[in-house]
């Protein structure tokens, strides 16, 4: 019941605080008058600051032709996330009447801190997106892993040729020398405390994988969790493709077992060359991965496993028969092509009004 009561009370500080920060940047934003001559203005609500933050506004960018102003000021269009207070994002979509793209990086389905998103806001997002699937009008799957892959100036023009030709380079990742056996970064164990997850779901720890593969040999940690290695900090700069471009074997798992619950850790670990190890939904992204291609942790046959991965890292043989297999079945770059249109499709529909006053704009300039 405490830790009930502590999480309702860390909610309700959250919306506080992130409120008066809200208010803060919409009065500083109309004193100014913040992007007041740019035709496209863009709001921000619950981003993380990571890489792929500025992904869709990029994407934009490159659909529209034109540069957003990042301001709160009569925005013409919200970008909102998981991220931030639900209260907050449900207040702030009730007062802007205009177009809203929710973008979810994380699983909604099980992780208790995000389980109000669930449903999406209940269709108020004119867009809304992420691993799901999901049938619901205003929702559209467009799981992270494609940021990750595709950087948005790429993403808005590509060609299936363009899309098969990226995925052609990173099949060529494995060919060379690996120098050592496997890796695992990580800054927590996920989510392997039922108590932090909602409903019933499939939990494994990433610790207890690390140390039943550790038992063939040594895995390398440079992250929080488990950590024993500084060298993709001090030697890499914390590039972990370079880092992992070393190993034979990554550690991947997810945060929970969920359909659809597919990050970009497994697509890092193919980009890098190396064989993932990996947990999480048992068909991962059948139209694009090639499950023959990945080593599957299952707890209840974890000795099958260790052993399958014990002969690929000392039979050299098996190894090669093993790696001749494909990264991608021949269906990839169709269905990453068809997320993007289909991103394309619903951005234009969304800023449609916008899109049809600019062109009015040019006319008359």
């Amino acid at each position: 019941m405490l830790r009930n009561i502590g999480f309702y009370l860390q909610r309700t500080l959250k919306f506080f605080k992130e409120s008066y920060f809200f208010v803060a940047m919409v009065l500083t934003d109309y004193w100014k008058q913040t992007g007041k001559n740019n035709t496209l203005r863009v709001g921000y609500n619950g981003h993380s600051s990571g890489p792929q933050k500025d992904w869709l506004y990029f994407f934009i960018s490159e659909l529209t032709g034109r540069h957003p102003i990042v301001s709160w000021y009569k925005p013409s269009v919200i970008i909102c996330s998981s991220f931030g207070s639900y209260w907050l994002l449900k207040i702030i979509l009730s007062i802007y009447k205009v177009p809203s793209i929710f973008f979810s990086e994380e699983n909604l389905t099980t992780l208790k801190k995000y389980r109000e998103y669930k449903t999406y806001l209940d269709g108020r997002p004119s867009l809304a997106m992420g691993f799901d699937y999901s049938d619901a009008g205003n929702y559209r799957r467009f799981p992270l892993w494609l940021m990750y892959l595709f950087p948005p100036e790429v993403a808005a023009k590509a060609s299936v040729a363009e899309i098969q030709k990226r995925l052609d380079e990173i099949e060529k990742q494995h060919i060379g020398s690996k120098t050592k056996f496997a890796a695992m970064v990580a800054s927590y164990d996920g989510y392997a405390s039922k108590k932090k997850v909602f409903g019933p779901v499939e939990i494994v720890s990433r610790a207890e994988i690390t140390e039943k593969v550790g038992m063939i040999d040594f895995v390398h940690c440079p992250g929080k969790l488990l950590h024993n290695d500084n060298s993709l900090k001090d030697e890499y700069h914390d590039d972990k493709k370079l880092y992992l471009e070393q190993f034979l074997f990554n550690i991947c798992a997810e945060n929970a077992c969920v359909k659809g619950y597919v990050t970009e850790k497994i697509f890092e670990a193919l980009e890098a060359g190396t064989i993932p190890i990996y947990w999480g939904d048992p068909n991962p992204e059948p139209a694009v991965l090639n499950p023959k291609r990945i080593i599957f942790w299952d707890e209840s046959r974890a000795e099958e496993v260790l052993s399958t991965i014990k002969e690929l890292y000392l039979n050299m043989e098996v190894r090669e028969q093993f790696l001749r297999e494909p990264l991608f079945v021949n269906t990839a770059a169709q269905e990453i092509y068809d997320r993007f249109s289909c991103l394309r499709r619903n951005l234009e529909r969304v800023l449609e009004e916008f899109l049809v006053q600019d062109k009015k704009n040019d006319l008359i300039r």
